[in-house]
């Protein structure tokens, strides 16, 4: 379904077969593409986000972790940064001659924003990152109650409330902590998007993200947005696809 503007994907990681949705812009020739990572559940997949870029020139790919909304396996919190490393396999494959692999960018929300800064460190495809509304530092989020786990499961497969408490709880450690991380990124380009009225992620934790990244960052807090910035995506989007035509 290419010649519609957007197809199919299915591919492995770590054994499991993932799934999501290219979006690919109109015209000629290989196009930019940004990696959509989504976060916990993953209610919000921003397909919108997708479509947006799509009519500024950008493909798109959303796809979905082991565990979760039909990928196979078991939802697992610290193999997440593995299936991103896993779709950018796919997009480099050649299996897709409207990607451009020299030009790929990765664009997270939440604990997609975690995911996007701990699978850019040492993966030079990744040509920058965007984190929005970004969980930086696990240890400081109280997710680790067993009635906020079963929320969050029962959406997922083949994790437990029980096991996602243990499962966060390891996040604390550094290799899983962007906030201890994010230096590494340099001196590719990071945009850190949050919303003040963020009752989710606290604003808090894009600030320290930015005090720690290193050249060239930028911050850019909306003064009332939310968590999914649900009455300011306009606003959300312009402000990717600005920073995005900076890329060169």
């Amino acid at each position: 379904m290419s010649d519609e503007g957007l197809e199919g994907i299915v591919f492995q990681s770590g054994g499991y077969r993932l799934i999501g949705t290219l979006f690919l812009a109109w015209g000629p020739g290989p196009k930019p593409t940004a990696l959509l990572l989504h976060g916990m559940p993953g209610i919000e997949k921003n397909h919108d986000l997708a479509l947006f870029l799509r009519e500024h020139g950008w493909n798109s790919l959303i796809f979905h972790y082991r565990g979760c909304h039909g990928s196979a396996g078991a939802y697992t919190l610290a193999t997440i940064p593995a299936d991103v490393h896993a779709a950018l396999d796919a997009l480099g494959s050649g299996a897709y001659p409207e990607v451009d692999p020299g030009r790929l960018v990765l664009i997270g929300h939440s604990l997609g924003g975690w995911a996007a800064v701990l699978a850019a460190l040492d993966e030079p495809r990744v040509r920058a990152v965007a984190a929005v509304a970004a969980a930086s530092d696990p240890a400081a989020m109280a997710l680790d109650d067993l009635a906020t786990a079963a929320e969050i499961t029962r959406f997922l497969q083949g994790i437990t409330p029980e096991a996602f408490v243990s499962q966060w709880r390891g996040l604390a450690a550094p290799q899983y902590t962007p906030l201890a991380q994010v230096a590494r990124i340099a001196p590719r380009p990071l945009l850190i998007v949050h919303g003040a009225a963020d009752a989710v992620v606290p604003v808090a934790q894009s600030e320290a993200l930015h005090a720690a990244a290193g050249h060239p960052k930028a911050l850019v807090v909306h003064p009332e947005a939310n968590h999914s910035f649900t009455r300011h995506r306009a606003w959300l989007f312009q402000t990717l696809l600005d920073w995005l035509s900076g890329l060169g």
